[in-house]
């Protein structure tokens, strides 16, 4: 049997506690009871749709292997391909394959080998499939035969075949088994020896990006993109946490951000912001064609297993799939537009009446209580909110993971956004002198030898507060609620196993087998992750002129999250399914627009809240703040057009890769042949054509 690939779960039993099957004789002396009639009715159906999935997978050439889990209340099947089905599958699925380096590395579409007919001459005989690069472990010496795919090709291949209702294909709706529950998990295998190898060397894998194309090949390129994103969060701010350090002690001898640097700092973090997303497109350019995923078009999606909707033929691939209309939806998204409407009035408020309380705790000497209260509020609406983003975003009902996402991103990034940075805009720019439910507000005093008000100080402490209370709750939760999910699957399955089956306390419990292990494991949310790492980039940015620490601390923290994510990947997670990508939308427009926020946050802090021109009139400053936010935006055009996203050298080897394909895939690989070449040419001269006298057109013949 073929290496299994990919683990399909079906349930068997509702219960291990009954009888049920083949071995109901031997459960008779384990003490199981006998199946009530609605039992027995919904384990008859599990059976009815299991043999049916199963047989459709073995008439398309999958081999399975099914087994039972340990307490026979599951059943699960390993599927797995030979190498000529795989090869077959990625000619019908136009899978697209790396060539060897010798071919520039390009990416084909993968043709099987065609020796021609023979009543042709061979003339449309098609040899390329010594053009596909091997893939070879470290310590293998001669490629398998099926080398050229990696493991990411194999999965993708499989789950195609068992999907899609093409020839020699299954044409299993995955997505409406497990919705309906007729299937309990479907997820791919871990490979342990590749895991403990990008364990060990996890800062050049997923901090650093120098080994990113293991983590690459492992985990498909929309987990790579996302830990190569990372990697280039963390070397670009080396500099900035170098140089906020200097300046955060400046700021410590003055007594005050509010100093002779804060304009400089002001022109570097603008230039920092405005060109960082940029860099990182021209980094996934570079890297995205080195995938292959670089001009990849899109694809129409899989269909989410929670959508619901009526069956109907689908207009573009002529199948069964199913169908909701936009008019039923835009109800429930104006619905939750609504809720987040009213959500985010009810925010302000709270907003409103914490920093009350903070102005009567102030005076009692409470501040630093209440900016551990405000950033622990924060943190607990976050949590809040995102259930409730994700059960209206549910109730939309989108089919795509794309659609879902981006629809989940709008309504998260506006509420995180208020709920966030609201109180930190609050004391940048309105606490000073302000009024709040009829009482006088102000600024916490500063300095060591001279007592005065200072916002900026007052800013800078509660972004600490804020920081820091993220980066040790969030993490903690992030660590181990999926740990303990883990260990509580498996405890309640050992404890079901002990009272269940066995009445001799003496009986050795066996050990899960590895398919099994993982199965009690949690699916792996990116959304998650990206959406953290985006509110530690507003935290970092949108008020750095007041802490010039903050780069520090957040180089600290998106180190540790580097680390927490490939450990959640490695020992926490299921495998997810390899997924091709061809940048990092829609989150690289949501950290761009941050860069541009962050730019003009800090130029109008400097311009309007600093002293540094506090002289100056109400229209000089705001003359003022145009003018750089002007020159900074200029700037950021100029390097677009000298610097575009696709670099020069990238766009020329694409190009260079084209002609590549063309000559050796197109026409076969036959151009270099000197006697095919020379065959053609002497069958030429043979038939050379007759010149005539004349035209015989003019002379109506």
């Amino acid at each position: 049997m073929p290496r299994a690939d990919m683990v399909i779960v079906f349930p068997y039993k509702v219960t291990a506690a009954v009888k049920w099957g083949d071995a109901s004789q031997e459960e008779e002396m384990r003490g199981l009871r006998a199946p009530n009639e609605a039992e027995r009715h919904k384990m008859e159906m599990w059976q009815s749709k299991r043999q049916g999935v199963m047989q459709a997978l073995s008439d398309a050439g999958l081999i399975l292997m099914p087994y039972y889990s340990r307490d026979r209340d599951e059943i699960f099947v390993k599927v797995g391909a030979d190498e000529a089905h795989l090869r077959n599958a990625a000619e019908m699925k136009r899978h697209k394959l790396e060539l060897k380096p010798q071919y520039l590395s390009a990416f084909a579409e993968y043709k099987n080998d065609f020796t021609g007919r023979r009543e042709l001459g061979y003339s449309d005989r098609c040899m390329v499939s010594h053009l596909f690069k091997a893939h070879t472990e470290e310590n293998e010496k001669y490629p398998k035969p099926d080398a050229i795919f990696r493991t990411a090709d194999r999965f993708q291949l499989i789950d195609h075949i068992i999907r899609s209702s093409d020839h020699h294909c299954a044409g299993v709706d995955i997505g409406q088994l497990l919705h309906d529950g007729d299937v309990l998990h479907y997820y791919p295998l871990h490979e342990n020896a590749k895991l403990r190898d990008m364990d060990r060397d996890w800062i050049r894998c997923f901090a650093w990006g120098t080994r990113i194309d293991k983590v690459r090949n492992y985990f498909g390129e929309r987990i790579a993109l996302y830990f190569l994103f990372m990697s280039h969060l963390n070397k670009w701010l080396i500099w900035p946490s170098l140089v906020g350090v200097i300046l955060w002690l400046a700021d410590i001898v003055n007594g005050t951000p509010d100093n002779y640097t804060l304009f400089p700092l002001t022109i570097g973090v603008g230039v920092w912001g405005i060109f960082f997303v940029h860099s990182w497109r021209r980094v996934a350019a570079t890297y995205c064609l080195r995938w292959g995923t670089l001009n990849m078009t899109p694809a129409l999606e899989p269909t989410r297993p929670e959508f619901r909707g009526v069956s109907r033929i689908n207009p573009v691939t002529g199948r069964i799939d199913r169908y909701y209309p936009w008019s039923e939806r835009i109800f429930q998204v104006l619905f939750s537009w609504a809720v987040l409407s009213v959500t985010i009035i009810m925010l302000l408020f709270c907003v409103g009446m914490l920093f009350a309380l903070r102005h009567v705790m102030h005076k009692n000497g409470g501040r630093l209580w209440f900016q551990f209260i405000n950033a622990i509020a924060v943190e607990i609406l976050n949590i809040v909110f995102t259930k409730i983003a994700k059960w209206l975003t549910d109730r939309e009902n989108h089919r795509a993971y794309s659609e879902y996402a981006n629809h989940l991103l709008a309504k998260t990034v506006i509420f995180k956004f208020i709920n966030c940075y609201s109180s930190l805009y609050y004391i940048a720019f309105f606490k000073e002198h302000g009024h709040l439910f009829g009482m006088e507000m102000d600024c916490a005093a500063n300095g060591l030898f001279l007592k005065k008000h200072d916002c900026l100080n007052d800013l800078g402490s509660q972004l600490a507060m804020f920081m820091l209370t993220r980066l040790i709750l969030q993490n903690f939760c992030e660590l181990c609620y999926p740990y303990l999910v883990m260990w509580w699957r498996s405890f309640q399955e050992g404890r079901s196993f002990n009272t269940s089956l066995f009445t001799n306390p003496l009986t050795v419990m066996p050990d899960l087998s590895s398919a099994e292990r993982q199965s009690k494991k949690e699916d792996f949310d990116l959304y998650e992750d990206m959406d953290e790492i985006l509110i530690l980039y507003g935290y970092t940015t949108l008020f750095v002129v007041a802490a010039p620490w903050v780069p520090a601390l957040a180089l600290i923290s998106t180190s540790l999250e580097c680390f927490l994510d490939q450990k959640k990947l490695v020992l926490l997670f299921r495998r997810p399914m390899p997924q091709s990508a061809a940048n990092n939308e829609p989150w690289d427009t949501a950290f761009d627009i941050f860069g541009i926020l962050a730019m003009m946050t800090n130029v109008a802090i400097t311009v309007f809240t600093a002293e540094t021109f506090s002289d100056w009139s109400h229209r000089s400053r705001l003359f003022l703040f145009v003018g750089v936010e002007h020159v900074l935006i200029i700037c950021r055009i100029l390097y677009s057009v000298l610097a575009p996203a696709m670099p020069h050298s990238v766009r020329l080897l694409h190009m260079q890769q084209q002609v590549v394909l063309h000559k050796h895939m197109d026409l076969g690989g036959e151009e270099d042949d000197t006697e095919t070449r020379d065959s053609a040419m002497r069958t030429t001269i043979g038939n050379v054509p007759y010149i005539h006298d004349m035209d015989n057109d003019d002379y109506g013949f």
